[in-house]
């Protein structure tokens, strides 16, 4: 990002927000005027269904962006919440069409970001339609390490991994039992461990291959981040 770009993005910050874990900054429903950014730590974009249950859409990273939908449809479709204590940097979200429509590198940044969710979002409905509870457990976990990987976040075969089994289960929409029966088979065929809130992949290539994952393109705008 050139000296313009980063003194655009220093003209719509407004603020930084710290966020405990489990605390939601935006919920399903709301209009907001804010568009934010993750400085640090870990969330997830979740839906409510009418029975009380919870389907997690996405994890939300260091660089993703936050409530873009709210600011430039007017209402959020899903609620962003904390897994990890989080830092959230506070853009006006009034001057972001107008910074769009002069700056044609952070625009295509965003849509490469929003191109990417499209990517995952189309992928997970499939998992969730078509693939068994190791195949939907393993692909959930290799997209979420190369997505690390990609940022710097991982340390050769290990990385950080917040995520509660109960969340890992919201997210491939498994019970409880059958999660963890799922991750038994992936440990015992040494494709995959979680232990102590680390994500432990020997060989990313072979859970790939298990799973069919294939990580998205990110060559248009990658040179760019929020």
């Amino acid at each position: 990002m050139g000296q313009r770009e980063r003194g655009l993005i220093g003209g719509m910050q407004q603020d930084h927000v710290i966020v405990a874990a489990g605390e939601d900054i935006v919920s399903q429903g709301e209009r907001s005027r804010n568009l934010y950014s993750v400085c640090c730590g870990w969330a997830v974009r979740y839906q409510m269904l009418r029975d009380g249950s919870r389907q997690i859409l996405d994890v939300v990273l260091p660089g993703d962006p936050v409530a873009l939908a709210s600011v430039m449809l007017g209402a959020s479709m899903h609620s962003v919440q904390a897994l990890t204590p989080a830092c959230f940097c506070t853009l006006n979200g009034r001057k972001v069409v107008a910074l769009f429509q002069v700056n044609a590198k952070l625009a295509l940044a965003v849509l490469r970001s929003r191109l990417e969710e499209e990517c995952r979002t189309d992928i997970r409905l499939t998992m969730l339609g078509r693939m068994g509870a190791e195949e939907r457990v393993g692909y959930f976990l290799i997209e979420t390490f190369e997505r690390l990987r990609q940022r710097g976040m991982t340390n050769g075969t290990t990385c950080r991994f917040p995520l509660r089994r109960v969340d890992i289960a919201d997210a491939v929409g498994l019970s409880r039992v059958h999660l963890m029966r799922a991750l038994r088979e992936l440990r015992s065929q040494a494709l995959v461990e979680l232990n102590g809130g680390d994500m432990i992949v020997p060989r990313a290539a072979r859970l790939a291959a298990y799973t069919g994952y294939t990580k998205v393109a990110t060559s248009i705008g990658s040179d760019v981040r929020m």
